[in-house]
Protein backbone atom coordinates (compact mmCIF):
# COMPACT_ATOMS: atom_id res chain seq x y z
CA UNK A 1 0.00 0.00 0.00
CA UNK A 2 2.78 2.47 0.97
CA UNK A 3 4.32 1.85 -2.40
CA UNK A 4 1.63 2.29 -3.86
CA UNK A 5 1.15 5.94 -2.54
CA UNK A 6 4.72 6.84 -2.88
CA UNK A 7 5.91 5.36 -6.24
CA UNK A 8 2.63 5.32 -8.32
CA UNK A 9 0.23 7.98 -7.11
CA UNK A 10 -2.53 6.20 -5.60
CA UNK A 11 -4.67 8.10 -2.89
CA UNK A 12 -4.14 6.93 0.74
CA UNK A 13 -7.45 6.54 1.63
CA UNK A 14 -8.39 4.93 -1.91
CA UNK A 15 -5.74 2.26 -1.78
CA UNK A 16 -6.79 1.72 2.22
CA UNK A 17 -10.46 0.74 1.12
CA UNK A 18 -9.73 -0.83 -1.49
CA UNK A 19 -7.24 -3.38 0.20
CA UNK A 20 -9.28 -4.02 3.12
CA UNK A 21 -12.54 -4.40 0.90
CA UNK A 22 -10.65 -7.40 -1.18
CA UNK A 23 -9.48 -9.01 1.84
CA UNK A 24 -12.86 -8.79 3.45
CA UNK A 25 -14.34 -9.69 -0.49
CA UNK A 26 -11.73 -12.78 -0.32
CA UNK A 27 -13.07 -14.62 3.50
CA UNK A 28 -9.84 -13.41 4.57
CA UNK A 29 -10.78 -10.01 6.56
CA UNK A 30 -8.51 -8.72 8.89
CA UNK A 31 -9.26 -8.82 12.39
CA UNK A 32 -9.99 -5.19 14.41
CA UNK A 33 -6.41 -5.19 15.77
CA UNK A 34 -4.50 -6.61 12.43
CA UNK A 35 -6.31 -3.81 10.77
CA UNK A 36 -5.52 -1.12 12.85
CA UNK A 37 -2.33 -1.78 13.03
CA UNK A 38 -1.64 -2.16 9.53
CA UNK A 39 -3.42 1.30 8.58
CA UNK A 40 -1.43 3.63 11.44
CA UNK A 41 1.86 1.72 9.76
CA UNK A 42 0.70 3.36 6.21
CA UNK A 43 -0.93 6.58 7.17
CA UNK A 44 1.91 7.40 10.00
CA UNK A 45 4.78 6.66 7.73
CA UNK A 46 3.19 8.90 4.95
CA UNK A 47 2.70 11.28 7.97
CA UNK A 48 6.97 11.50 9.13
CA UNK A 49 8.38 10.79 5.23
CA UNK A 50 10.12 14.06 5.69
CA UNK A 51 11.10 13.50 9.28
CA UNK A 52 11.80 9.95 8.53
CA UNK A 53 13.75 10.30 5.06
CA UNK A 54 15.75 13.57 7.03
CA UNK A 55 17.07 10.47 9.59
CA UNK A 56 17.65 8.28 6.91
CA UNK A 57 20.02 10.63 4.94
CA UNK A 58 22.23 10.63 8.07
CA UNK A 59 22.90 7.17 8.29
CA UNK A 60 23.15 6.41 4.23
CA UNK A 61 25.35 8.73 2.29
CA UNK A 62 24.25 8.05 -0.89
CA UNK A 63 21.09 9.28 0.80
CA UNK A 64 17.39 7.75 1.28
CA UNK A 65 15.89 9.09 -2.23
CA UNK A 66 18.63 6.91 -4.47
CA UNK A 67 17.40 3.69 -3.09
CA UNK A 68 15.45 0.98 -5.13
CA UNK A 69 11.69 1.99 -4.28
CA UNK A 70 11.25 -1.44 -1.80
CA UNK A 71 13.96 -0.44 -0.08
CA UNK A 72 12.91 2.98 0.49
CA UNK A 73 9.92 1.81 1.26
CA UNK A 74 10.87 -0.89 3.85
CA UNK A 75 13.60 1.35 5.32
CA UNK A 76 10.85 4.10 5.65
CA UNK A 77 7.99 1.31 7.73
CA UNK A 78 10.98 0.14 10.04
CA UNK A 79 12.43 3.41 11.01
CA UNK A 80 8.66 4.40 11.79
CA UNK A 81 8.39 1.68 14.30
CA UNK A 82 11.98 2.21 15.54
CA UNK A 83 10.71 5.93 16.14
CA UNK A 84 7.43 6.19 16.68
CA UNK A 85 5.37 2.99 18.32
CA UNK A 86 7.03 1.85 21.14
CA UNK A 87 4.92 -1.24 21.50
CA UNK A 88 7.18 -2.80 18.78
CA UNK A 89 10.52 -4.14 20.05
CA UNK A 90 12.95 -2.16 18.24
CA UNK A 91 14.86 -5.84 17.17
CA UNK A 92 11.17 -6.87 15.53
CA UNK A 93 11.20 -4.12 13.77
CA UNK A 94 14.93 -4.89 12.35
CA UNK A 95 14.21 -8.51 11.76
CA UNK A 96 11.35 -8.15 10.10
CA UNK A 97 12.82 -5.60 7.71
CA UNK A 98 15.19 -8.09 6.99
CA UNK A 99 12.77 -10.67 6.00
CA UNK A 100 11.33 -8.49 4.07
CA UNK A 101 13.45 -7.25 1.52
CA UNK A 102 14.26 -11.28 1.29
CA UNK A 103 10.64 -12.30 0.35
CA UNK A 104 11.13 -9.88 -2.45
CA UNK A 105 14.04 -11.06 -4.15
CA UNK A 106 16.48 -8.89 -2.95
CA UNK A 107 18.77 -10.97 -0.44
CA UNK A 108 21.86 -9.03 -1.33
CA UNK A 109 20.12 -5.23 0.56
CA UNK A 110 19.70 -7.60 3.52
CA UNK A 111 22.66 -6.61 5.07
CA UNK A 112 22.52 -2.88 4.23
CA UNK A 113 19.45 -2.90 5.23
CA UNK A 114 20.03 -3.87 8.65
CA UNK A 115 22.93 -2.36 9.13
CA UNK A 116 21.10 0.90 8.35
CA UNK A 117 18.18 0.33 10.75
CA UNK A 118 20.46 -1.14 13.41
CA UNK A 119 22.73 2.17 13.77
CA UNK A 120 19.44 4.19 14.47
CA UNK A 121 18.58 2.02 17.56
CA UNK A 122 21.94 2.40 18.57
CA UNK A 123 21.62 5.86 18.32
CA UNK A 124 18.27 5.56 20.10
CA UNK A 125 19.50 3.45 22.94
CA UNK A 126 22.57 6.08 22.97
CA UNK A 127 20.41 9.60 23.21
CA UNK A 128 21.85 10.87 20.04
CA UNK A 129 20.74 13.77 18.53
CA UNK A 130 20.71 12.03 14.27
CA UNK A 131 17.06 10.54 15.36
CA UNK A 132 15.50 14.12 17.42
CA UNK A 133 17.35 17.56 16.02
CA UNK A 134 15.52 18.89 13.33
CA UNK A 135 16.14 22.32 11.30
CA UNK A 136 12.97 23.73 11.13
CA UNK A 137 9.96 23.72 10.91
CA UNK A 138 9.41 21.37 8.03
CA UNK A 139 11.93 18.86 8.91
CA UNK A 140 10.31 18.55 12.39
CA UNK A 141 6.70 18.32 11.39
CA UNK A 142 6.64 16.82 7.98
CA UNK A 143 5.88 19.10 5.75
CA UNK A 144 7.14 20.33 2.37
CA UNK A 145 8.97 24.16 2.54
CA UNK A 146 6.30 26.52 0.35
CA UNK A 147 3.70 24.81 2.64
CA UNK A 148 5.31 25.82 5.74
CA UNK A 149 6.29 29.84 4.47
CA UNK A 150 2.24 29.83 3.28
CA UNK A 151 0.74 28.85 6.82
CA UNK A 152 3.47 31.06 8.81
CA UNK A 153 2.74 33.78 5.99
CA UNK A 154 -0.88 33.42 6.60
CA UNK A 155 -1.56 32.65 10.55
CA UNK A 156 1.81 33.66 12.23
CA UNK A 157 4.14 31.53 13.90
CA UNK A 158 2.46 30.31 17.01
CA UNK A 159 -0.56 29.46 15.33
CA UNK A 160 0.90 28.01 12.14
CA UNK A 161 3.07 25.90 14.62
CA UNK A 162 -0.44 24.66 16.41
CA UNK A 163 -1.54 23.52 13.12
CA UNK A 164 1.51 21.55 12.26
CA UNK A 165 0.78 19.71 15.27
CA UNK A 166 -2.64 18.65 14.65
CA UNK A 167 -1.51 17.46 11.16
CA UNK A 168 0.43 14.70 12.87
CA UNK A 169 -2.35 14.15 15.33
CA UNK A 170 -3.95 10.54 15.73
CA UNK A 171 -7.36 10.73 14.69
CA UNK A 172 -10.69 8.46 15.20
CA UNK A 173 -13.58 7.50 13.12
CA UNK A 174 -16.83 10.25 13.43
CA UNK A 175 -19.90 9.73 12.78
CA UNK A 176 -22.92 11.80 12.69
CA UNK A 177 -26.57 10.07 14.13
CA UNK A 178 -29.62 10.54 11.37
CA UNK A 179 -31.78 10.73 14.14
CA UNK A 180 -35.10 11.47 11.64
CA UNK A 181 -34.23 7.97 10.04
CA UNK A 182 -34.39 6.51 13.37
CA UNK A 183 -38.19 8.13 14.17
CA UNK A 184 -38.98 7.01 10.25
CA UNK A 185 -37.59 3.33 10.56
CA UNK A 186 -39.71 2.44 13.90
CA UNK A 187 -43.42 3.22 14.82
CA UNK A 188 -42.00 2.38 18.53
CA UNK A 189 -39.99 5.25 18.48
CA UNK A 190 -41.33 7.57 16.09
CA UNK A 191 -43.04 10.27 18.58
CA UNK A 192 -39.27 9.93 20.13
CA UNK A 193 -37.48 12.88 20.48
CA UNK A 194 -33.50 13.91 19.30
CA UNK A 195 -32.63 12.78 22.97
CA UNK A 196 -34.66 9.25 22.77
CA UNK A 197 -33.51 8.73 19.29
CA UNK A 198 -29.69 10.08 20.16
CA UNK A 199 -29.90 7.23 23.28
CA UNK A 200 -31.23 4.43 21.22
CA UNK A 201 -28.78 4.83 18.38
CA UNK A 202 -26.06 4.82 21.06
CA UNK A 203 -27.00 2.11 22.96
CA UNK A 204 -27.22 -0.13 19.38
CA UNK A 205 -23.37 0.84 18.67
CA UNK A 206 -22.26 -0.20 22.16
CA UNK A 207 -24.19 -3.35 21.94
CA UNK A 208 -21.95 -4.23 19.08
CA UNK A 209 -18.55 -3.29 20.98
CA UNK A 210 -17.96 -0.10 19.77
CA UNK A 211 -16.63 2.34 22.72
CA UNK A 212 -18.11 5.75 22.22
CA UNK A 213 -17.01 9.60 22.78
CA UNK A 214 -19.67 11.95 22.00
CA UNK A 215 -18.03 15.06 20.07
CA UNK A 216 -18.57 18.72 21.49
CA UNK A 217 -19.74 20.51 18.35
CA UNK A 218 -21.02 23.47 19.89
CA UNK A 219 -17.53 23.70 21.40
CA UNK A 220 -16.05 23.25 18.19
CA UNK A 221 -17.85 25.78 16.90
CA UNK A 222 -17.43 28.54 19.60
CA UNK A 223 -13.41 27.80 19.16
CA UNK A 224 -13.74 28.50 15.52
CA UNK A 225 -13.77 31.77 13.78
CA UNK A 226 -17.38 32.07 13.93
CA UNK A 227 -19.08 35.45 12.79
CA UNK A 228 -22.65 36.21 11.71
CA UNK A 229 -25.50 33.62 10.45
CA UNK A 230 -27.41 31.89 12.77
CA UNK A 231 -26.49 28.57 12.65
CA UNK A 232 -29.71 25.34 12.86
CA UNK A 233 -29.77 22.50 14.31
CA UNK A 234 -26.37 21.00 15.10
CA UNK A 235 -25.43 17.73 14.25
CA UNK A 236 -24.98 14.94 17.15
CA UNK A 237 -21.53 12.98 16.44
CA UNK A 238 -19.88 10.24 18.11
CA UNK A 239 -15.79 8.98 17.91
CA UNK A 240 -15.94 5.50 17.38
CA UNK A 241 -13.04 3.42 18.53
CA UNK A 242 -13.41 -0.29 18.86
CA UNK A 243 -15.77 -2.88 17.68
CA UNK A 244 -14.11 -3.59 14.26
CA UNK A 245 -14.90 -2.25 10.92
CA UNK A 246 -17.93 0.28 11.34
CA UNK A 247 -19.22 -0.27 7.75
CA UNK A 248 -20.49 -3.56 8.26
CA UNK A 249 -22.04 -2.94 11.26
CA UNK A 250 -26.29 -3.57 11.77
CA UNK A 251 -26.49 0.06 12.71
CA UNK A 252 -24.51 1.66 9.92
CA UNK A 253 -26.36 -0.84 7.33
CA UNK A 254 -29.34 0.19 8.88
CA UNK A 255 -28.38 3.94 8.04
CA UNK A 256 -28.55 5.26 11.39
CA UNK A 257 -25.14 7.13 11.18
CA UNK A 258 -23.26 8.29 8.39
CA UNK A 259 -19.29 8.30 8.80
CA UNK A 260 -18.55 11.86 8.74
CA UNK A 261 -15.96 14.70 9.73
CA UNK A 262 -17.70 16.91 12.41
CA UNK A 263 -16.50 20.04 10.55
CA UNK A 264 -17.93 18.93 7.26
CA UNK A 265 -21.35 17.95 9.31
CA UNK A 266 -21.75 21.44 10.23
CA UNK A 267 -22.24 22.58 6.46
CA UNK A 268 -26.05 21.38 7.21
CA UNK A 269 -25.96 23.17 10.21
CA UNK A 270 -25.41 26.26 8.34
CA UNK A 271 -27.72 25.14 5.05
CA UNK A 272 -30.68 25.48 7.84
CA UNK A 273 -33.14 24.24 5.60
CA UNK A 274 -36.48 24.95 5.69
CA UNK A 275 -38.91 21.46 5.55
CA UNK A 276 -40.20 22.25 2.20
CA UNK A 277 -36.83 24.05 0.31
CA UNK A 278 -35.92 23.14 -2.31
CA UNK A 279 -32.00 22.27 -1.91
CA UNK A 280 -28.82 21.51 -4.85
CA UNK A 281 -25.90 20.04 -3.50
CA UNK A 282 -23.39 20.21 -6.95
CA UNK A 283 -20.30 18.27 -6.10
CA UNK A 284 -22.16 16.20 -2.97
CA UNK A 285 -20.27 12.90 -3.56
CA UNK A 286 -20.23 10.55 -1.43
CA UNK A 287 -23.29 12.16 -0.40
CA UNK A 288 -22.71 12.99 3.41
CA UNK A 289 -23.61 16.61 3.52
CA UNK A 290 -27.18 16.03 1.23
CA UNK A 291 -27.65 12.86 3.75
CA UNK A 292 -26.88 15.45 6.95
CA UNK A 293 -29.60 17.80 5.11
CA UNK A 294 -32.02 15.19 4.55
CA UNK A 295 -32.42 14.13 8.24
CA UNK A 296 -32.92 18.55 9.13
CA UNK A 297 -35.38 18.25 7.05
CA UNK A 298 -37.35 14.71 8.00
CA UNK A 299 -38.02 13.72 4.81
CA UNK A 300 -39.78 16.89 3.58
CA UNK A 301 -38.75 19.12 0.52
CA UNK A 302 -36.23 18.21 -2.19
CA UNK A 303 -32.76 17.31 -2.27
CA UNK A 304 -31.07 16.93 -5.79
CA UNK A 305 -27.38 15.64 -5.48
CA UNK A 306 -25.14 15.92 -8.25
CA UNK A 307 -21.92 15.04 -9.24
CA UNK A 308 -19.40 14.53 -12.58
CA UNK A 309 -19.35 11.13 -13.40
CA UNK A 310 -21.54 8.30 -12.87
CA UNK A 311 -18.88 6.59 -10.12
CA UNK A 312 -19.22 9.43 -7.92
CA UNK A 313 -22.75 9.28 -8.26
CA UNK A 314 -23.04 5.72 -7.73
CA UNK A 315 -21.40 6.82 -3.97
CA UNK A 316 -23.93 9.04 -3.04
CA UNK A 317 -27.11 6.38 -4.66
CA UNK A 318 -25.47 3.54 -1.87
CA UNK A 319 -24.91 6.06 1.18
CA UNK A 320 -29.03 7.31 0.35
CA UNK A 321 -30.39 4.00 -0.28
CA UNK A 322 -28.93 2.74 2.78
CA UNK A 323 -30.14 5.95 5.02
CA UNK A 324 -33.68 5.55 2.99
CA UNK A 325 -33.97 9.12 2.14
CA UNK A 326 -36.35 9.44 -0.08
CA UNK A 327 -36.50 12.68 -0.78
CA UNK A 328 -32.98 13.11 -2.26
CA UNK A 329 -32.56 12.26 -6.16
CA UNK A 330 -28.79 11.74 -7.49
CA UNK A 331 -28.17 13.02 -10.85
CA UNK A 332 -24.61 13.20 -13.22
CA UNK A 333 -24.24 16.61 -13.90
CA UNK A 334 -20.90 18.60 -14.19
CA UNK A 335 -21.23 22.06 -12.16
CA UNK A 336 -19.35 23.76 -14.87
CA UNK A 337 -21.66 22.90 -17.40
CA UNK A 338 -24.78 25.30 -17.51
CA UNK A 339 -27.87 23.73 -17.04
CA UNK A 340 -31.21 25.82 -18.00
CA UNK A 341 -33.51 23.87 -15.96
CA UNK A 342 -31.78 24.83 -12.86
CA UNK A 343 -32.09 28.29 -13.05
CA UNK A 344 -33.56 29.78 -9.91
CA UNK A 345 -34.66 26.61 -8.68
CA UNK A 346 -32.57 26.32 -5.55
CA UNK A 347 -33.84 27.84 -2.21
CA UNK A 348 -30.41 26.89 -0.73
CA UNK A 349 -27.58 25.73 -3.13
CA UNK A 350 -24.58 24.01 -1.48
CA UNK A 351 -21.26 24.51 -3.05
CA UNK A 352 -18.71 22.25 -1.23
CA UNK A 353 -16.06 22.78 -4.37
CA UNK A 354 -12.66 20.97 -5.05
CA UNK A 355 -10.06 22.21 -2.90
CA UNK A 356 -6.48 21.58 -1.66
CA UNK A 357 -7.25 19.81 1.19
CA UNK A 358 -5.26 21.32 3.56
CA UNK A 359 -7.29 20.86 6.53
CA UNK A 360 -7.31 16.74 5.81
CA UNK A 361 -4.18 16.12 5.75
CA UNK A 362 -3.90 14.42 9.02
CA UNK A 363 -6.11 12.16 7.53
CA UNK A 364 -4.98 11.85 4.15
CA UNK A 365 -1.15 12.74 4.83
CA UNK A 366 -0.45 12.14 0.60
CA UNK A 367 -1.89 15.75 0.15
CA UNK A 368 1.14 17.25 1.16
CA UNK A 369 3.56 15.87 -0.30
CA UNK A 370 1.12 15.54 -3.91
CA UNK A 371 0.22 19.25 -3.98
CA UNK A 372 2.13 21.88 -5.64
CA UNK A 373 2.04 25.61 -4.66
CA UNK A 374 0.80 26.54 -8.02
CA UNK A 375 -2.16 23.85 -7.76
CA UNK A 376 -3.58 26.37 -5.23
CA UNK A 377 -4.38 29.48 -7.76
CA UNK A 378 -5.77 26.84 -10.08
CA UNK A 379 -8.46 25.46 -7.81
CA UNK A 380 -9.30 29.06 -7.01
CA UNK A 381 -10.19 29.50 -10.75
CA UNK A 382 -11.84 26.29 -10.63
CA UNK A 383 -13.96 27.54 -8.00
CA UNK A 384 -14.55 30.79 -9.53
CA UNK A 385 -15.36 29.17 -13.09
CA UNK A 386 -17.78 26.81 -10.91
CA UNK A 387 -19.81 29.48 -8.52
CA UNK A 388 -20.19 31.53 -11.31
CA UNK A 389 -22.04 29.14 -13.08
CA UNK A 390 -24.06 27.50 -10.64
CA UNK A 391 -25.02 31.21 -8.97
CA UNK A 392 -27.47 30.97 -11.59
CA UNK A 393 -29.28 28.17 -10.46
CA UNK A 394 -30.50 30.35 -7.01
CA UNK A 395 -33.76 32.26 -6.68
CA UNK A 396 -33.54 35.60 -6.01
CA UNK A 397 -32.74 36.28 -2.14
CA UNK A 398 -31.60 32.51 -1.44
CA UNK A 399 -28.63 31.15 -0.33
CA UNK A 400 -25.48 29.76 -1.21
CA UNK A 401 -23.35 27.65 1.18
CA UNK A 402 -19.76 27.43 0.17
CA UNK A 403 -17.39 25.18 1.67
CA UNK A 404 -13.93 23.81 1.47
CA UNK A 405 -11.74 21.64 3.33
CA UNK A 406 -8.71 24.03 3.07
CA UNK A 407 -7.69 26.82 5.38
CA UNK A 408 -5.63 28.52 2.28
CA UNK A 409 -6.95 32.27 2.30
CA UNK A 410 -6.98 32.25 -1.52
CA UNK A 411 -9.52 29.13 -1.54
CA UNK A 412 -11.90 30.90 0.84
CA UNK A 413 -11.89 34.66 1.97
CA UNK A 414 -10.65 35.76 -1.18
CA UNK A 415 -13.50 33.47 -3.30
CA UNK A 416 -16.06 35.65 -0.79
CA UNK A 417 -15.20 38.56 -1.56
CA UNK A 418 -14.98 37.90 -5.15
CA UNK A 419 -18.39 36.37 -4.70
CA UNK A 420 -20.00 39.71 -3.38
CA UNK A 421 -17.82 42.24 -5.74
CA UNK A 422 -18.97 39.91 -8.99
CA UNK A 423 -22.00 38.03 -8.55
CA UNK A 424 -23.68 40.57 -6.55
CA UNK A 425 -24.20 38.34 -2.94
CA UNK A 426 -24.11 39.47 0.22
CA UNK A 427 -21.85 37.55 3.06
CA UNK A 428 -24.06 36.28 5.80
CA UNK A 429 -22.06 34.72 7.72
CA UNK A 430 -19.78 31.25 8.63
CA UNK A 431 -17.07 30.03 9.80
CA UNK A 432 -13.21 28.92 9.51
CA UNK A 433 -12.22 25.87 11.36
CA UNK A 434 -8.12 25.17 11.78
CA UNK A 435 -7.03 21.34 12.16
CA UNK A 436 -7.87 20.28 15.77
CA UNK A 437 -7.58 17.16 17.83
CA UNK A 438 -10.84 16.23 16.61
CA UNK A 439 -11.73 17.66 13.58
CA UNK A 440 -10.53 18.61 10.21
CA UNK A 441 -9.45 22.05 8.81
CA UNK A 442 -12.33 23.43 7.12
CA UNK A 443 -14.81 26.87 6.34
CA UNK A 444 -18.07 27.74 5.02
CA UNK A 445 -19.31 30.97 4.24
CA UNK A 446 -23.25 31.76 3.90
CA UNK A 447 -24.08 33.76 0.90
CA UNK A 448 -27.75 35.31 -0.17
CA UNK A 449 -28.46 36.20 -3.50
CA UNK A 450 -28.98 39.99 -3.76
CA UNK A 451 -31.05 40.02 -6.92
Amino acid sequence: MLLGITENNRKSHSILKETFDAGRASGSSLGGIDRAFIERLVIGTLDRMITLDTVLDRFISSGIKRQKPLVRGVLRLSLYQIMYMDRVPDSAACNEAVKLVKLHGMDGMSGFVNGVLRAAVREKESGGSRLTDFNGPSEKYSLPEWLCSLLIREYGDGKAEEIFKAFLCERHITVRFNLSRLRAQELSVQDAGRDEAERIIRERLASEGFELKKVDIRGILEASEHTGVNVGLLPVMYEITGGGDISVSDTFRQGLITVQDPSSALTAAYAAPGDGDNVIDVCAAPGGKSLAVADLMKGFGRIEARDVSAAKVRLIEENVKRCGFENITCRVMDALKEDEDSFYRADVLIADLPCSGLGVIAKKPDIKYNLRRYSIEELRQLQRDILGNVSRYIRPKGRLVYSTCTISTEENEENVRWMEEELGFKYLGGCKLLPGEDHDGFFIAVMRKNY
